[in-house]
């Protein structure tokens, strides 16, 4: 599997700019979130994505395939596969724009939320540590800053994770 690199995301997203007809926001998390504001790590899988609700997303995909054969990426280089883990929406800053398309993080807090609910692997932990470090205040301010992100029915999952990292981060609440 063809792994995205920043360079190689920016380039996607230049080639998709090309490719779309009307004004598009997307929205984006997960590692390619990670790589593009914070130079997480060298590269990601894909480019989880979410499309506001003002732009077809059928014909987002339909530009991202052609994209995709073009660049010579994976087919599924945007897609949604992290909306399992998006609850709500809290839009941070812009990544990359150029008309007609706009691409946004998804904001700092809420991306360490998603990271929580996840909990799958050390590359969460690794981000979440990350992102915790961009948050400020006490144990109990961070939690009530993410709580509201929190995939329902994975909050004390979220919890026990947020503990623990915590601690290992910056000593007992």
């Amino acid at each position: 599997m063809k792994l995205l690199s920043r360079d190689d995301i920016l380039r996607a997203l230049q080639a998709l700019a090309s490719e779309l007809a009307s004004p598009t926001e997307i929205i984006v998390g997960g590692g390619a979130a990670l790589v593009l504001l914070y130079d997480a790590r060298a590269a990601t899988k894909d480019v989880d994505a979410f499309v506001l609700a003002s732009t077809d997303p059928a014909s987002v995909r339909e530009a991202a395939r052609r994209v995709a054969q073009t660049l010579d990426l994976p087919e599924n280089w945007l897609n949604d596969g992290a909306k399992g883990y998006l609850h709500g929406l809290l839009p941070g800053e812009v990544l990359f724009q150029r008309a007609p398309l706009t691409v946004r993080s998804v904001a700092p807090r809420q991306l360490l939320a998603m990271k929580l609910s996840a909990w799958r692997d050390d590359i969460d932990i690794a981000d979440a540590r990350l992102l915790l470090s961009k948050l400020a205040g006490s144990s109990d301010e961070v939690w009530k800053q993410i709580e509201p992100y929190l995939v329902p029915g994975r909050e004390l999952k979220a919890r026990y994770a947020f503990e623990d990292l915590w601690e290992l981060e910056r000593g007992p609440s």
